[in-house]
């Protein structure tokens, strides 16, 4: 062999000892890692499904929503009318088969109160300017006259209650009888009285002490001292409704609607001011003597018919009326929404006949969706829409039911087309059954910020919860208060 070969085979040994060196060593260093006890790894947290509820939190596709104490209502009320004062103050108001019921807030939503009070008739809430509450109640079988052998005599008086609330008040106080004058043979008691809140110790009831005639009694407190009566003109018909903060009284004379300050005890009657623009006929009277379909701030409003077959949105404050004319018909069983100066309505499209919504501001000047905001579903099914303009926009949500398909969807239209063009609607929360289902309570504007009353049930039981979930971006992103 020669010198360069013995070299060469050389040099490959020492590389194959270097090799192997390097190994071991490599191989010395990563066994003890190998035998270290391995770390714990921290847990992955996967947000619960939606419809997934504790007592304390509800998950919807749209964002978590924080669940209300038991204590301040049952899941099996109802809510009738929601008051939204100002950008804090709200009161949304129902009742359960013998309970009248009221939620509060005083900083738009992020805490509640409730007021509750047993009932066996009807009950009727009502809220002030200065954020006072009154509940009326009263029995709901008309009274009977003591003569049971006699059907010209009179009914006998039923009794009617109210329990005031003043501002921020923890409970309603005692029970403050109203002083009914005796009625007259062919006179009706008075049932689903509304009163018509002055302040938080003068409230008024419109009553009919005799047939086809009017009159205000006005109550207060436990031992405020009565007032007389105050009459209505015989030759208008009394609404029995209060609209706005504070109130005002309607009446019709003729095909007028006129309007005017419910007066404070012992004032007598303002002349009426005549709403322009309105077509009283017995169609736009018995919607203007119903519950009106929004509160917002001094205004209550309602969608009133229109002859031939037409409609209209009737806005009325103590100070102020707007006659609004829809740019479609309205849909049947249509709802309202309102808030910062604006209204939406459901309608019904002049092209096409689908179900559409129209935003209207409180000058007249209204914009109709150019496409549906939710697509509706192939198969038969009931549906139901609340919205709620903002600042910044409009919010509206799809309540759908079909068979044991539920639903419940968000449509917005931001800001600068509001009311004109819809994004893709979000599920909110959709299945099979009722197990699992999120209902939608009510849907509140306080201006720039949404908020969702929600009812689901508590996972694992047998319960329902009721959920509070906002927006402060007119329903982008939504959160517990």
């Amino acid at each position: 062999m020669s010198a360069q070969a013995r070299h060469g085979s050389g040099a490959s040994a020492a590389v194959r000892r270097h090799v192997a060196s390097t190994s071991l060593a490599v191989l010395i260093a990563v066994l003890p890692l190998g035998c270290k006890k391995k770390e714990k790894q921290e847990p992955i947290n996967v947000p619960p499904p939606p419809g997934a509820a504790s007592s304390d939190e509800l998950t919807t596709a749209v964002g978590p929503a924080r669940g209300l104490s038991s204590t301040l209502a049952p899941t099996s009320t109802r809510w009738k009318r929601v008051f939204v004062l100002d950008d804090k103050r709200a009161v949304v108001a129902g009742e359960t088969e013998d309970e009248a019921i009221a939620l509060v807030t005083e900083n738009a939503g992020r805490t509640w109160r409730s007021l509750r009070r047993p009932r066996d008739g009807w009950s009727a809430w009502s809220v002030g300017a200065d954020g006072s509450i009154v509940l009326a109640v009263g029995s709901r079988a008309p009274g009977r006259s003591k003569d049971a052998d006699s059907a010209a005599l009179p009914p006998a008086e039923e009794p009617i209650n109210l329990f005031f609330a003043p501002s921020e008040a923890a409970d309603l106080l005692a029970p403050s009888p109203v002083p009914l004058p005796e009625l007259d043979r062919g006179a009706t008691p008075p049932v689903d009285s509304v009163p018509a809140v002055l302040s938080a110790e003068s409230a008024a009831l419109l009553i009919s002490p005799k047939p086809r005639r009017a009159a205000l009694v006005h109550a207060g407190p436990p031992g405020a001292t009565p007032a007389p009566p105050v009459p209505l003109p015989p030759q208008e018909q009394a609404l029995p409704i209060p609209y706005g903060r504070p109130p005002a009284l309607l009446s019709v004379r003729g095909r007028n609607l006129l309007t005017r300050p419910v007066p404070a005890p012992g004032k007598p009657l303002e002349a009426p001011r005549t709403v322009a623009g309105l077509v009283m006929t017995p169609a736009a009277t018995a919607a203007l003597s119903a519950s009106p379909a929004c509160d917002f701030g001094e205004w209550s409003i309602q969608i009133v018919p229109q002859p031939p077959d037409k409609s209209a949105v009737v806005a009325i404050s103590a100070a102020r009326t707007a006659v609004l004319k829809l740019p479609a018909k309205a849909a049947p069983l249509a709802t309202v929404g309102c808030g910062a100066d604006r209204i939406t309505v459901d309608v019904i499209a002049p092209t096409g006949g689908e179900p559409t919504l129209a935003a209207c501001d409180l000058k007249g000047a209204c914009v109709l969706a150019e496409k549906q905001p939710f697509h509706p579903w192939i198969e038969p099914h009931e549906r139901s829409v609340a919205s709620a303009p903002t600042r910044e926009g409009v919010a509206a949500v799809l309540t759908a039911r079909a068979a044991a398909r539920w639903g419940l969807y968000i449509a917005l239209s931001p800001s600068p087309e509001s009311g004109k063009l819809y994004e893709v609607p979000r599920v909110i929360g959709e299945g099979q059954g009722e197990r699992g289902r999120i209902d939608l309570g009510a849907l509140l504007s306080f201006g720039d910020r949404l908020l969702m009353l929600l009812q689901a049930d508590v996972t694992g039981t047998s319960r329902r919860g009721w959920y509070v979930t906002v927006s402060e971006d007119s329903g982008l992103t939504w959160s517990p208060p």
